[in-house]
Protein backbone atom coordinates (compact mmCIF):
# COMPACT_ATOMS: atom_id res chain seq x y z
CA UNK A 1 0.00 0.00 0.00
CA UNK A 2 1.64 3.55 -1.01
CA UNK A 3 1.34 6.16 1.61
CA UNK A 4 -0.88 8.15 -0.81
CA UNK A 5 -3.65 5.68 0.02
CA UNK A 6 -3.03 5.42 3.62
CA UNK A 7 -5.99 5.94 6.21
CA UNK A 8 -3.77 7.80 8.67
CA UNK A 9 -6.09 6.32 11.45
CA UNK A 10 -4.93 2.50 10.97
CA UNK A 11 -2.13 2.89 9.19
CA UNK A 12 1.11 1.04 10.64
CA UNK A 13 4.76 0.70 10.07
CA UNK A 14 7.23 -2.00 11.73
CA UNK A 15 10.04 -0.88 13.60
CA UNK A 16 12.47 -3.70 15.02
CA UNK A 17 13.94 -1.91 18.09
CA UNK A 18 13.06 1.32 20.39
CA UNK A 19 15.77 3.88 18.69
CA UNK A 20 15.90 5.48 15.25
CA UNK A 21 17.61 8.30 13.46
CA UNK A 22 16.10 11.85 14.06
CA UNK A 23 17.34 14.59 12.17
CA UNK A 24 16.54 18.23 13.03
CA UNK A 25 16.49 21.35 10.76
CA UNK A 26 15.79 24.78 11.49
CA UNK A 27 13.09 27.04 10.65
CA UNK A 28 15.04 27.64 7.10
CA UNK A 29 15.24 23.64 6.76
CA UNK A 30 19.04 23.62 7.53
CA UNK A 31 20.53 20.94 9.05
CA UNK A 32 21.12 20.95 12.84
CA UNK A 33 22.31 17.43 13.52
CA UNK A 34 21.34 13.74 13.27
CA UNK A 35 21.04 11.70 16.13
CA UNK A 36 20.04 8.25 17.45
CA UNK A 37 17.38 8.32 19.88
CA UNK A 38 15.06 6.46 22.08
CA UNK A 39 11.62 6.39 20.59
CA UNK A 40 8.61 6.12 23.45
CA UNK A 41 7.12 2.45 22.82
CA UNK A 42 4.66 1.48 25.29
CA UNK A 43 6.33 -2.30 25.12
CA UNK A 44 9.57 -3.70 25.73
CA UNK A 45 11.60 -3.77 22.61
CA UNK A 46 10.52 -6.25 19.91
CA UNK A 47 9.03 -6.24 16.12
CA UNK A 48 5.94 -4.10 16.73
CA UNK A 49 3.69 -1.98 14.73
CA UNK A 50 3.29 1.84 15.83
CA UNK A 51 1.32 4.90 14.25
CA UNK A 52 2.25 6.26 10.96
CA UNK A 53 2.65 10.00 11.09
CA UNK A 54 1.08 12.22 8.61
CA UNK A 55 3.51 14.92 9.74
CA UNK A 56 5.95 13.52 7.55
CA UNK A 57 3.90 14.10 4.31
CA UNK A 58 3.49 17.93 6.05
CA UNK A 59 7.03 18.14 6.01
CA UNK A 60 7.61 17.36 2.56
CA UNK A 61 5.22 19.61 1.61
CA UNK A 62 6.12 22.47 3.39
CA UNK A 63 10.01 21.84 2.13
CA UNK A 64 8.82 21.90 -1.34
CA UNK A 65 7.12 25.24 -0.93
CA UNK A 66 10.12 26.64 0.88
CA UNK A 67 12.53 25.38 -1.56
CA UNK A 68 10.92 26.77 -4.31
CA UNK A 69 9.94 30.12 -3.09
CA UNK A 70 13.97 30.31 -1.49
CA UNK A 71 15.68 29.23 -4.71
CA UNK A 72 13.29 28.54 -7.28
CA UNK A 73 11.41 25.39 -8.71
CA UNK A 74 14.76 24.17 -10.20
CA UNK A 75 16.64 23.60 -7.22
CA UNK A 76 14.00 21.23 -5.55
CA UNK A 77 15.06 18.15 -6.42
CA UNK A 78 14.09 14.38 -4.92
CA UNK A 79 17.93 14.22 -3.31
CA UNK A 80 16.53 17.38 -1.63
CA UNK A 81 13.10 15.99 -0.36
CA UNK A 82 14.39 12.63 0.37
CA UNK A 83 16.77 14.25 2.60
CA UNK A 84 14.43 16.42 4.78
CA UNK A 85 11.87 13.39 5.02
CA UNK A 86 14.45 11.06 5.92
CA UNK A 87 13.50 8.31 4.02
CA UNK A 88 15.86 6.89 1.19
CA UNK A 89 15.62 7.85 -2.68
CA UNK A 90 14.07 4.05 -3.70
CA UNK A 91 11.14 4.45 -0.86
CA UNK A 92 10.34 7.51 -2.76
CA UNK A 93 10.19 6.43 -6.35
CA UNK A 94 8.44 3.20 -5.27
CA UNK A 95 5.40 5.90 -4.28
CA UNK A 96 5.90 8.45 -7.10
CA UNK A 97 7.51 8.77 -10.45
CA UNK A 98 8.73 12.13 -10.31
CA UNK A 99 8.79 15.32 -8.11
CA UNK A 100 6.14 16.67 -10.28
CA UNK A 101 3.63 13.38 -9.41
CA UNK A 102 4.55 14.49 -5.95
CA UNK A 103 3.12 17.93 -6.20
CA UNK A 104 0.71 17.01 -8.05
CA UNK A 105 -0.42 14.55 -5.52
CA UNK A 106 0.08 16.97 -2.67
CA UNK A 107 -2.00 19.95 -5.20
CA UNK A 108 -4.88 17.66 -5.66
CA UNK A 109 -4.76 16.47 -1.23
CA UNK A 110 -4.68 20.21 -0.39
CA UNK A 111 -7.70 21.23 -3.31
CA UNK A 112 -9.74 18.60 -1.07
CA UNK A 113 -9.09 19.69 1.54
CA UNK A 114 -9.92 23.16 0.27
CA UNK A 115 -13.19 22.55 -1.41
CA UNK A 116 -14.54 20.58 2.19
CA UNK A 117 -13.54 23.82 4.17
CA UNK A 118 -15.38 26.64 1.62
CA UNK A 119 -18.41 23.90 1.88
CA UNK A 120 -18.38 23.40 -1.89
CA UNK A 121 -21.29 21.25 -3.17
CA UNK A 122 -22.93 21.89 -7.01
CA UNK A 123 -24.92 18.45 -7.12
CA UNK A 124 -27.93 20.35 -7.56
CA UNK A 125 -26.75 22.32 -10.86
CA UNK A 126 -26.94 21.36 -14.43
CA UNK A 127 -23.74 19.48 -15.36
CA UNK A 128 -22.56 22.42 -17.19
CA UNK A 129 -22.52 24.93 -14.56
CA UNK A 130 -20.99 21.78 -11.92
CA UNK A 131 -18.26 21.94 -14.36
CA UNK A 132 -17.95 25.43 -14.57
CA UNK A 133 -18.03 26.30 -10.53
CA UNK A 134 -15.63 23.91 -9.90
CA UNK A 135 -12.94 25.12 -12.18
CA UNK A 136 -13.78 28.42 -10.32
CA UNK A 137 -13.24 27.24 -7.31
CA UNK A 138 -9.82 25.45 -9.08
CA UNK A 139 -8.68 28.89 -9.86
CA UNK A 140 -9.47 30.11 -6.09
CA UNK A 141 -7.28 27.73 -4.70
CA UNK A 142 -4.63 28.57 -7.65
CA UNK A 143 -4.36 31.95 -6.39
CA UNK A 144 -4.01 31.00 -2.49
CA UNK A 145 -0.97 28.80 -3.54
CA UNK A 146 0.66 31.90 -4.90
CA UNK A 147 1.83 32.86 -8.31
CA UNK A 148 5.29 31.74 -7.94
CA UNK A 149 4.12 27.79 -7.10
CA UNK A 150 2.23 28.03 -10.17
CA UNK A 151 4.08 29.33 -12.51
CA UNK A 152 6.72 26.93 -11.48
CA UNK A 153 4.14 24.00 -11.45
CA UNK A 154 2.56 24.90 -14.95
CA UNK A 155 5.28 24.16 -17.16
CA UNK A 156 5.63 22.06 -20.88
CA UNK A 157 7.64 19.93 -19.10
CA UNK A 158 5.60 19.01 -15.87
CA UNK A 159 4.20 15.28 -17.44
CA UNK A 160 1.65 14.91 -14.67
CA UNK A 161 -0.23 17.68 -16.16
CA UNK A 162 -0.96 15.55 -19.14
CA UNK A 163 -4.38 14.29 -19.05
CA UNK A 164 -4.85 12.98 -23.08
CA UNK A 165 -2.18 9.80 -21.93
CA UNK A 166 -4.55 8.84 -19.41
CA UNK A 167 -6.92 5.25 -20.16
CA UNK A 168 -10.72 6.50 -20.27
CA UNK A 169 -11.41 4.06 -16.82
CA UNK A 170 -8.66 5.38 -15.27
CA UNK A 171 -10.42 9.63 -16.03
CA UNK A 172 -13.85 8.11 -15.25
CA UNK A 173 -12.50 6.88 -11.62
CA UNK A 174 -9.29 8.06 -9.95
CA UNK A 175 -9.55 11.13 -7.83
CA UNK A 176 -6.09 12.24 -8.31
CA UNK A 177 -6.48 14.37 -11.89
CA UNK A 178 -8.98 17.55 -11.98
CA UNK A 179 -10.14 16.32 -15.21
CA UNK A 180 -11.67 13.71 -13.65
CA UNK A 181 -14.77 15.90 -12.18
CA UNK A 182 -15.98 17.64 -15.53
CA UNK A 183 -15.30 13.82 -16.82
CA UNK A 184 -17.86 11.92 -14.77
CA UNK A 185 -20.10 15.05 -14.93
CA UNK A 186 -19.98 15.02 -18.79
CA UNK A 187 -19.81 10.91 -19.08
CA UNK A 188 -23.55 11.12 -17.21
CA UNK A 189 -24.50 14.07 -19.63
CA UNK A 190 -24.02 11.45 -22.35
CA UNK A 191 -25.56 8.68 -21.15
CA UNK A 192 -28.70 11.05 -20.34
CA UNK A 193 -28.43 12.58 -24.35
CA UNK A 194 -27.31 16.10 -23.44
CA UNK A 195 -23.87 15.74 -25.33
CA UNK A 196 -23.20 16.41 -29.18
CA UNK A 197 -22.08 13.14 -30.00
CA UNK A 198 -19.16 14.84 -32.93
CA UNK A 199 -17.07 13.30 -29.64
CA UNK A 200 -17.18 11.47 -26.41
CA UNK A 201 -17.57 12.98 -22.81
CA UNK A 202 -13.62 11.73 -22.39
CA UNK A 203 -12.81 14.11 -25.62
CA UNK A 204 -14.74 16.97 -24.42
CA UNK A 205 -13.73 16.66 -20.99
CA UNK A 206 -9.77 16.48 -22.01
CA UNK A 207 -10.92 19.99 -24.10
CA UNK A 208 -12.05 21.68 -20.78
CA UNK A 209 -9.07 20.94 -19.07
CA UNK A 210 -6.83 22.05 -21.86
CA UNK A 211 -8.89 25.46 -21.55
CA UNK A 212 -8.47 25.37 -17.70
CA UNK A 213 -4.87 25.09 -18.31
CA UNK A 214 -4.52 27.80 -20.69
CA UNK A 215 -6.17 30.00 -18.74
CA UNK A 216 -3.99 28.92 -15.42
CA UNK A 217 -1.04 29.75 -17.71
CA UNK A 218 -2.21 32.80 -19.14
CA UNK A 219 -3.07 34.13 -15.35
CA UNK A 220 0.76 33.12 -14.41
CA UNK A 221 1.98 34.74 -18.06
CA UNK A 222 0.47 38.41 -16.50
CA UNK A 223 1.47 38.20 -13.40
CA UNK A 224 -1.63 37.56 -11.50
CA UNK A 225 -3.48 40.50 -13.08
CA UNK A 226 -6.09 38.02 -15.41
CA UNK A 227 -9.27 37.12 -13.79
CA UNK A 228 -9.59 33.67 -13.99
CA UNK A 229 -13.17 33.42 -13.05
CA UNK A 230 -13.80 35.61 -16.12
CA UNK A 231 -12.08 33.86 -18.28
CA UNK A 232 -13.93 30.34 -17.32
CA UNK A 233 -17.27 31.46 -18.05
CA UNK A 234 -16.43 32.99 -21.35
CA UNK A 235 -14.16 30.34 -22.45
CA UNK A 236 -15.37 27.28 -21.12
CA UNK A 237 -19.05 28.38 -20.53
CA UNK A 238 -19.75 28.94 -24.11
CA UNK A 239 -17.93 25.52 -24.83
CA UNK A 240 -19.80 23.66 -22.74
CA UNK A 241 -23.17 25.17 -24.09
CA UNK A 242 -21.85 24.30 -27.69
CA UNK A 243 -22.22 20.61 -27.47
CA UNK A 244 -25.16 20.52 -25.67
CA UNK A 245 -27.90 19.21 -27.26
CA UNK A 246 -30.75 22.07 -26.99
CA UNK A 247 -34.34 21.73 -27.56
CA UNK A 248 -36.17 23.41 -29.45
Amino acid sequence: MKWKHYSYENACIKVEDNYGKVTYYDDDFEKIETVIEEKELKTESSERTIPLQKWLNDIMYAYMLFIMKKKGYEYLSVRNICQVAGISNGTFFYHFNTKEDLLSYYLQDRFDDYREAHGFNVDKLPFDRQILEYYKCYSKYMVENGIEFISNYYVPKNKALNTRGLRNDTMANEDTKIINFSCRCLINAEKEGKLKTKNTAIGYANNCCTMLKGIIFDWALNDGKVDMEQLIEEILGSYLKSIQITEE
